[in-house]
């Protein structure tokens, strides 16, 4: 670890010389002013466009001219270029942290791992790795620590394996070489969290006051997801509010609340909620409206006008309602379902029968009369066939419909 307590934010490549000093016998060029390389002056060293000096830190200059005495040549001058890239990863998965020095011959020592944290926001070593490749853990992460650098080839790159979001933060590669001292470099460490996407449906009663129609969670991301609706043709009649929480583990659960007045026409109706996150595509729920409201305006229909099996009891409502029909001058339900079958049609069928509809928000009735009149089928069947006959059957069906809260 430096003594001198500095280190490269970056690293990449070394550019052509741009900075310089006088010697008392001219201007010489001293590597570059690159963010991430590192340069050594004898006793001096200068850091991107900072200059310091090994015993008191100090500022030298930060402009692309230093006048250095006593004069050195530019042989004195050691630069180390620190390759490092930033990097993410999905909680849960393993991220590799590259770091590798170039563009030196001098011998390296030992290189330490720092780390800032969301789990530990100072600065600590938690990893050294030193000739022959051999390793030492400290500070908790243990075997979640694997070294995949090669000592030999300056490459002390390293993977962290199970990331969670409390890994996320700055980590810092630090090589010691001698003669020229201490080099590093930072990189940025993002963890993703991949919120977990839902819609919980509403089932409001249908009215006259804006209510929460529908509610479409991200929850429990890093970063916060972006969540939305897809109204279609519905935008005159819907709204959205959108509300954030952050949890004590860091991470973001955002709830898109999709609000309107619940009427009955916009039941059934298809939308959309897209949750937008930084490592996964488009992820869209489809979603139907759900209005509740209670049965209205029954309507009775036989299965066929001329053959006539069945009588089919029809109603608008959401949940769907049971049906129960009744024959009047009867003490007990004649028939369960919303279909009354017919065995014969005869006068023994003759009667007022009532539908009745219900759900928990109300009920509604529909009433058909029946009044069935015949001859004698034998004469008629014998006397005038069968079209006849269906003449002289005469089914009067009346029927009348009301609801009720």
């Amino acid at each position: 670890m430096s003594r001198y307590g500095w280190t490269t934010p970056k690293a990449r490549s070394c550019m052509l010389p741009s900075a310089s000093f006088n010697s008392g016998r001219g201007t010489h060029a001293v590597c570059c002013k690159r963010a991430h390389t590192c340069c050594a002056l004898n006793n001096r060293r200068y850091h991107g466009e900072k200059y310091f000096t090994h015993s008191s830190k100090e500022l030298i200059s930060s402009s692309s001219h230093i006048d250095v005495r006593p004069p050195f040549t530019r042989a004195a001058i050691r630069c180390v270029n620190v390759i490092v890239h930033d990097t993410t990863a999905r909680y849960g998965e393993n991220a590799t942290l590259l770091c590798q020095v170039t563009e030196t011959k001098d011998d390296l020592t030992h290189i330490i791992w720092k780390k800032k944290t969301r789990e530990h926001p100072a600065e600590n070593i938690f990893f050294g790795i030193r000739p022959g490749d051999k390793t030492e853990h400290q500070n908790g992460l243990g075997n979640r620590v694997q070294f995949i650098g090669n000592f030999k080839e300056k490459n002390g790159s390293i993977q962290l394996l199970r990331m969670r979001l409390l890994d996320e933060g700055i980590y810092t590669c630090v090589f010691n070489f001698f003669p020229s001292g201490t080099f590093g470099a930072d990189i940025n460490v993002t963890v993703f969290v991949n919120p977990v996407v839902y819609v919980k449906g509403e089932e409001p009663v249908a009215g006259y006051l804006e209510t929460t129609l529908a509610s479409c969670f991200a929850s429990n991301g890093w970063p916060a997801a972006e969540v939305i609706w897809r109204f279609g043709d519905l935008e005159n009649f819907l709204r959205t509010e959108t509300n954030h929480t952050v949890h004590p583990n860091g991470t973001i659960t955002v709830v898109s609340y999709l609000l309107g007045v619940p009427i009955k026409q916009l039941n059934k109706k298809n939308i959309q909620c897209v949750v937008k996150h930084t490592l996964q595509d488009e992820f869209v729920l489809k979603y139907a409206i759900n209005i509740h409201y209670p049965p209205e305006s029954v309507v009775i229909n036989p299965d066929s006008l001329t053959n006539t099996k069945e009588f089919q009891c029809e109603v608008y409502s959401n949940p769907e309602p049971t049906y129960i029909w009744t024959r009047v001058n009867k003490s007990y339900p004649y028939y369960e379902g919303n279909k009354l079958p017919v065995p014969n049609l005869t006068p023994d069928f003759n009667g007022l029968y009532i539908c009745n509809a219900s759900n928990k928000y109300g009920s509604a009735l529909g009433s058909l009369y029946v009044s069935v009149h015949t001859e004698s089928s034998s004469v008629c069947w014998s006397l005038f066939g069968s079209i006849i006959c269906g003449l002289l059957v005469v089914a009067v069906f009346i029927f009348k419909g009301k609801f009720k809260r």
